[in-house]
């Protein structure tokens, strides 16, 4: 198939599942509706069918969404998350003491090598983990794969849990206008220098974070407002679209044994982190809920996503998520030193 047309088949198979999604009141139906809409062409026939997204259409929806968030930040919201500040790195320190125990667990399930176990089960910045994983030795592809397990399972798990509590369980934080045209261009400009500044900075999820400083500096400062919902609908289908084209007969065919174990693991990571989120709800006030999704080991776009659609608290799940990220970046390859010299971890 040329690309124009594999294309073409692409973006309708991914627009077509939002919307059918929507239409049968599936949770979050943007996002898991083109998922599954992209992850069927590519199981119907060849992967080649599936157009596989370009890193620009993926920077773009981290910039709307990071854009979107940002208005969030109100002077009373800021104070708020500055508030758990302390319950957010409890929440980074737990995501690093799975990913030890996850790692000697998947050594033994999948029979896989030291570093190829221990940057499969690191929650949080895949991509990051994944460049790291092949410095370190390990099997690239295999390291990919189970984050895309992890990512897609826990995206599936949690939206089906937020919606089944039904109404909303946090406050709105906003309620406003749609952000006029001149404000929204100036914005969007704005955010995409910042994201190619954070990028040149080497700052994990640039795209993401970049357009967050400056729209969370902007509702600081007095602005109020909001991004259209067509343009939430696009960034929520390019993020269905990439992880519904992970979804493919190759995938599945690809060291089923890892793919299995860390499936399971993921599964295991939830339990536990949604147990920690009733012990910080408890103490806090923080509706569980909203603990919940800040501490599940997802990705931060895809979390802070399902928080924005469910109305749960967005900036605090973003923090949670953030600092989560920023340890993980920073901590993973000394953590994995230790494992390995300590023999916690066979190489």
């Amino acid at each position: 198939m040329t690309s124009v047309r594999r294309l073409a088949l692409t973006l309708a198979a991914a627009a077509f599942g939002g919307w059918l999604a929507s239409m049968i009141g599936i949770p979050l139906p943007w996002v898991l509706g083109a998922m599954f809409g992209v992850s069927i062409v590519g199981l119907a026939g060849a992967q080649s069918q599936v157009f596989l997204q370009p890193a620009w259409a993926r920077r773009g929806a981290q910039l709307l969404i990071g854009c979107a968030l940002g208005l969030y930040f109100t002077p009373a919201v800021i104070l708020q998350v500055s508030g758990l500040a302390a319950w957010m790195m409890c929440g980074a320190l737990l995501a690093m003491l799975l990913s030890v125990v996850c790692a000697k667990l998947l050594q033994r399930l999948a029979r896989v090598d030291g570093p190829t176990a221990i940057y499969s089960v690191v929650i949080g910045a895949s991509s990051e983990m994944a460049l790291q994983a092949i410095r370190a030795g390990a099997d690239g592809a295999l390291v990919a794969s189970a984050h895309a397990v992890r990512i897609i399972l826990v995206t599936c798990t949690v939206s089906l849990v937020a919606w089944s509590t039904g109404a909303p369980s946090a406050v709105q934080y906003v309620v406003a206008p749609v952000v006029s045209m001149l404000a929204g261009s100036i914005l969007l400009t704005s955010s995409a220098g910042a994201g190619w500044l954070v990028r040149r900075l080497r700052m994990p999820n640039p795209w993401l974070l970049g357009p967050l400083i400056v729209c969370a500096a902007a509702a600081a400062l007095g602005l109020d407002a909001r991004l259209p919902d067509g343009l939430m609908i696009v960034s929520q289908v390019v993020i269905g679209w990439a992880l519904g084209q992970s979804i493919s007969r190759d995938f599945f065919r690809r060291a089923p044994r890892v793919l299995a174990s860390a499936a399971c693991l993921t599964l295991c990571m939830i339990v536990v982190c949604a147990s920690f989120a009733a012990v910080v709800a408890g103490v806090t006030g923080l509706p569980l809920l909203t603990g919940f999704v800040g501490l599940a080991p997802g990705g931060m776009a895809e979390m802070a996503v399902i928080a924005k659609a469910f109305g749960l608290g967005a900036p605090v799940v973003l923090g949670f998520h953030l600092i989560r990220v920023f340890a993980t970046i920073f901590l993973t390859r000394h953590l994995a030193a230790w494992m390995l010299r300590s023999g916690w971890i066979r190489h």
